[in-house]
């Protein structure tokens, strides 16, 4: 078990690092081409409403911006929940995504539920053994949401396999890496679904699990499919960020600082200043028209004089 508790920790530390890590990257790369498009959903002033922005206003970048942000939940919120954009571009792709990816969400809250029964245990107050409603709901929700979970993982595990290898427009562009990472995340959902029926206690003995977690306690008894559970969600702890999967934040930056971002670029401010920056880089394209040879900056090629075709 103290192995198990290592790999535990390790894993963790390899997730943490590695998102870190990537997010800092992300943040410190160069400002990105906007995609300005409108409506802008934390456009203030009721604009966003008709699709118009500040831009209509007169002296626009003097005036002081009012961001909505009640604006941009409207539009998050959908999206993470319910999966919008799928829903509306591809509705049979959802059909088998959807579930896939709130069966994922419904674990992540059994997580934190485990981590809360620990917290309360630690401070000495085991809410399975004080027979209150606290507890019981508690108890009920992991159980209803182990049980749906690893249902509704399982149906869409097996309608995603089957979209992008009977779908012509999937299959094509599925790699290799795309049907590993969904049998990857299809195997939790099994574990625990063979956990639940194999008639244990899967609430009493994942507790237990958390509880030596944070004790390393080597009196904890699990069964065999317990540790097959445990040991390929750790693994796929470590595995997610060094993914595409890692779009569960990096998406974060594809909306705020691609799609939604509309900061305006003014004198002395930071963002002009990035762009003065940035101005100076050597552009290496291969295409012509172009005229960049590796030296030349962003700055020289778009004041120069185009010449003329031959």
């Amino acid at each position: 078990m103290i192995i198990i508790y290592i790999l535990t920790i390790l894993s963790i530390i390899t997730f943490l690092v590695a998102v870190i890590s990537k997010i800092i990257r992300i943040s410190s790369a160069p400002v990105h081409l906007r995609w300005e498009l409108y409506p802008v959903p934390h456009e203030g002033g009721g604009k966003a409403k008709y699709g118009g922005s500040r831009l209509e206003e007169p002296d626009w970048w003097e005036k002081k911006i009012h961001k909505d942000s009640l604006g941009e939940l409207k539009v998050m919120v959908p999206e993470i929940v319910f999966l919008k954009g799928v829903w509306e571009h591809n509705k049979q792709l959802w059909l088998g995504s959807y579930p896939f990816h709130f069966a994922l969400y419904l674990f992540i809250a059994n997580i934190a539920l485990f981590t809360l029964v620990t917290f309360l245990k630690l401070i000495g107050y085991d809410i399975f053994l004080s027979n209150n409603i606290f507890g019981q709901i508690i108890y009920y929700a992991i159980f209803i949401f182990a049980w749906t979970g690893s249902i509704l993982g399982l149906i869409g595990t097996i309608r995603l396999l089957f979209s992008r290898t009977v779908d012509p427009n999937l299959s094509k562009y599925s790699s290799a890496s795309h049907y590993f990472n969904i049998l990857f995340i299809g195997s939790l959902y099994l574990t625990v679904f063979l956990w639940l029926i194999s008639g244990r206690n899967f609430v009493a003995e994942m507790a237990n699990f958390y509880y030596g977690l944070v004790t390393f306690s080597t009196a904890i008894e699990i069964p065999i499919v317990a540790y097959w559970h445990i040991i390929l969600s750790l693994l796929f702890i470590a595995y997610l960020p060094f993914t595409h999967m890692s779009h569960f934040f990096t998406k974060y930056f594809t909306y705020h600082q691609v799609r939604w971002e509309d900061e305006p670029n003014i004198p002395s401010s930071k963002l002009n200043k990035k762009l003065s920056e940035q101005l100076n880089f050597p552009v290496s394209w291969a295409a012509p028209h172009i005229g960049a040879d590796g030296t030349k900056s962003w700055l020289a090629i778009a004041t120069e004089i185009p010449q003329k075709e031959k």
